[in-house]
């Protein structure tokens, strides 16, 4: 059996790091390229860097002692980035063709994320799988749940699709990506848990390998979640602000007799 996997998300907004909630709040915590660095020596499974985009209705508060002014472009970022990173990465955000993905790939990325254009318009990505392999391409999904239904949103999370998840991921049954990223808006940022019954609902869909993320504040919620059946756990605020998240999260878990990488 596969064993389970931690991997921390880190938020990126005009190149510096931030930590959101709700999909409209974010607040600068740190820099990028330092940040990296301390994930490399935690030895975490993996990392998966997501860039924002303009949202018109979001509140950002700013650091200025964490702005980056040295970046002129993601790809000079991610190739920094990339110099210290020692653990498979993912990187996202924003991308809307194979151009794109392919500088993505050749600067230092394992994984390409991709939201918003997986959802407006596949053959990018049934098309990215063919050229670089679906092991590196990850269908990032934002849900809201609405009336107690799970609706698909784009455009960080200021559209809806009226697509319920179900039937997005029965379409993506048929032409599958390496993996799926799910987050969900209602939970973002607040740390009160997942959502046992969306991982419950999309485990029993999905055919493709699933990472879960959005609501992890205590070490409980990932001991939860993985009883709930995931196979893999993703979250970005809890990293940074609990010290050695990682070596004592997977202390607790094995405590719990469930199987994590070392």
């Amino acid at each position: 059996m596969l064993k389970k996997r931690l991997i921390p998300i880190l938020l990126l907004k005009d190149f510096n790091l931030v930590k959101s909630k709700s999909f409209e709040f974010y607040q600068s915590v740190g820099n990028p390229f330092e940040e990296v660095i301390r994930f490399s020596e935690w030895e975490v499974d993996e990392l998966i860097y997501l860039k924002i985009g303009v949202n018109t209705q979001e509140k950002f508060f700013q650091r200025q002692d964490s702005i980056i002014r040295s970046v002129d472009d993601e790809y000079t970022l991610l190739n920094e980035v990339n110099k210290n990173c020692f653990m498979p990465l993912t990187w996202g955000g924003g991308i809307k063709n194979i151009d794109q993905i392919r500088k993505i790939l050749r600067n230092g990325a394992d994984k390409v994320s991709l939201n918003s254009v997986a959802f407006e318009n596949y053959e990018i990505v049934k098309n990215a799988c063919e050229i670089f392999g679906k092991q590196a391409i990850v269908v990032s999904i934002d849900l809201q749940k609405i009336d107690n239904e799970y609706y698909v949103f784009t455009n960080g999370g200021q559209f809806n699709t009226k697509k319920k998840i179900d039937e997005y991921l029965k379409y993506l049954n048929d032409f599958p990506p390496g993996e799926i990223l799910i987050q969900s808006i209602n939970e973002d940022g607040k740390g009160s848990g997942f959502d046992l019954n969306l991982i419950n609902k999309c485990l029993k869909i999905s055919k493709i390998p699933l990472i879960f993320c959005s609501g992890a504040g205590e070490y409980i919620h990932f001991v939860e979640a993985f009883k709930e059946g995931a196979q893999a756990l993703a979250a970005a605020n809890i990293w940074h602000y609990k010290e050695l998240v990682d070596l004592n999260l997977k202390k607790i878990l094995r405590e719990k007799k469930i199987d994590v990488r070392k």
